[in-house]
């Protein structure tokens, strides 16, 4: 067999210099599945946790993991470092899909195919408001995908007091109230958005979706931890590994319960109205501070019920501040109306349709309450940077 070599990757120092680092040999693993030996489910879950312990991908193409980006059911996202010629090092989102979801190698694989053909096609798509995805590969089994590293942070944090305690010492007071009257407001102890910057946020959203749907794709895992605002406060869709094809049949369910649309509980088929039931469900957190419902361990079926009464709640569950504008309550019951018949035609039709989003914009422009949001989240996020690697850096880095 093949003899262990020492693979030679890039460390970055704080004051960005690169240097050369002997990185230890690769761990074992397993030969890959195109040679003679059969390959196991335990075989395969040793070889991606031998990944993850190993902090680096060694074949086809050699990447050395600097953090932990994320991590959910599919696998984990690790910010990965690439060494070009002559010294270049170039950045990117690796996401490693996990094999244990599944019951046997070639369902795991089945479903990478699914994912390889997903990136094939949705890599033409050139939208701002989606993060770019470059290729699929696999190394002793383990599929992977390569995409663009955004800096920044996704709607879940942007909302957690741990990035609001790490911003607030590095603010001058005119810097916090500026913020606390354009980005987010603190009552209660709990951290809400203001309601322009959430239609900002939703807005970005929605182009992002425009764009998917047009390419016969629905994201069908939209959720706030799938939703990044990067350092210049521009808004992007991430993790389309549950994408699927607009009214494709799919063998399992792997969505986030939580954002799913009615339908999809009953397992119907999906439309982009699913997704716009799941943007409605953003907005509310986004806006109330909290998901509906707030325990997370409900079963389905209450969930399920809890969703199908939702849009006539709203009056109860908004803050009255947000109650009180009229049209943008509807707007919020258009998008979670149980019957997808009656939410809207399309992800457009909600953003600049006669009574989507963009009235609310125009709202606050007559009333002089509108402001740069983009660069009010910029300055925002500025405070979250770390100063040894200058990039954005939440809980997951720390």
């Amino acid at each position: 067999m093949n003899k262990q070599k020492s693979t030679v990757f890039i460390s970055l120092e704080a004051n960005h210099k690169p240097r050369l680092k002997q990185h230890p040999p690769s761990p074992p693993v397993t030969i890959p599945p195109d040679l003679p030996q059969p390959m196991t489910m335990d075989t395969l879950t040793r070889n991606y946790q031998s990944i993850v312990r190993a902090l680096g991908i060694y074949y086809p193409v050699a990447y050395q993991f600097a953090r932990l980006l994320g991590k959910g059911q599919q696998g984990q996202v690790f910010l990965g470092l690439r060494q070009g010629a002559r010294g270049c090092i170039t950045e990117y989102a690796i996401k490693l899909y996990s094999p244990c979801l599944y019951a046997t190698p070639e369902d795991y694989w089945t479903d990478m195919g699914r994912i390889a053909a997903q990136v094939s096609r949705m890599q033409r798509i050139q939208c701002p408001n989606i993060v770019s995805r470059y290729s699929y590969q696999e190394t002793y089994g383990i599929g992977y995908v390569e995409m663009e590293a955004i800096d920044g942070v996704d709607l879940s944090r942007l909302l957690s007091r741990h990035c609001l305690e790490r911003a607030m010492p590095r603010c001058s007071q005119g810097e916090w109230v500026t913020f606390t009257q354009t980005v987010f407001r603190l009552e209660q102890n709990r951290m809400r958005l203001q309601p322009g910057v959430v239609v900002y946020l939703l807005r970005g959203i929605l182009r992002g979706l425009e764009r998917l749907h047009d390419m016969g794709f629905l994201h069908f895992d939209l959720k706030p931890g799938n939703v990044m605002v990067d350092r210049l406060g521009s808004v992007k869709l991430i993790d389309f590994g549950r994408a699927v094809m607009i009214n494709e049949k799919v063998s399992f369910l792997f969505g986030s319960p939580l954002y799913m649309a009615p339908e999809t509980h009953r397992r119907e088929g999906g439309s982009p109205q699913s997704d716009l039931f799941s943007v409605g469900l953003i907005a509310l957190q986004l806006l109330v501070g909290h998901p509906i419902p707030e325990n997370p361990d409900v079963s389905e079926a209450e969930l399920l019920k809890v969703k199908m009464g939702i849009a006539d709640k709203l009056d109860t569950i908004l803050p009255p501040y947000v109650s009180e504008n009229a049209d943008l309550v509807g707007i919020l019951r258009k998008l979670l109306a149980p019957n997808p018949a009656d939410r809207y035609a399309s992800a457009k039709d909600a953003n600049v349709g006669e009574s989507g989003l963009a009235t609310i914009d125009k709202q606050l422009i007559y009333a002089g309450l509108d402001t740069e949001y983009a660069r009010d989240l910029s300055d925002y996020l500025s405070k979250l940077i770390a100063p040894q690697t200058q990039r954005i850096e939440t809980d997951e880095a720390d």
